[in-house]
């Protein structure tokens, strides 16, 4: 009797079934995340009649629907409402804060930004000033909406051609 040492191969099984229960989960994962980071919204952005934006030549990046500050001449209105009057866009000796900050624009953007539904909108802000307005107009204004917790700020500008 002799034992022989080479083994007979077992017949295998032709049907192969394919697995793609991972390969679907990482299209899913894929398709998940291009759909959330890609933005198509429209914003409406109407300026008042005495505001003229300035233009620049290109414009990268997506106006998100948010609230809106606006820097005239005259005013600072904050979501269509008056917020503090201006003289020749400079702020009242009275408006003087610490670290140039406004108490009257952070009290109202403080107040307009705990009145927002929207739980992830509440800190993003749109600032739209006339081409003639001075830097330190608008660093006053940006200086209070960021003691009143904005941190997501954009300006608007119109695009020329």
């Amino acid at each position: 009797m002799r034992t022989s040492f080479i083994k007979k191969k077992k017949n295998a099984s032709t049907d192969v079934a394919l697995q793609i229960t991972s390969m679907a989960d990482i299209f899913m994962i894929l398709l998940v995340f291009l759909l959330k980071n890609y933005a198509t919204s429209v914003t409406n952005i109407a300026p008042t009649a005495h505001l003229s934006l300035p233009e620049v030549n290109k414009s990268k990046g997506v106006i998100k629907e948010t609230l809106k500050v606006e820097i005239a001449n005259d005013l600072v209105m904050i979501d269509q409402k008056p917020a503090l009057a201006l003289h020749a866009f400079q702020f009242d000796p009275s408006e003087d804060g610490p670290g140039g900050v406004s108490p009257t624009v952070a009290r109202v953007l403080n107040e307009q930004r705990k009145l927002r539904p929207e739980p992830n909108m509440d800190s993003s802000l749109l600032v739209m000033a006339d081409q003639q307005t001075p830097y330190s107009t608008i660093k006053r204004v940006v200086a209070s909406a960021a003691s009143a917790g904005f941190v997501d700020l954009q300006l608007v500008v119109v695009q020329g051609e």
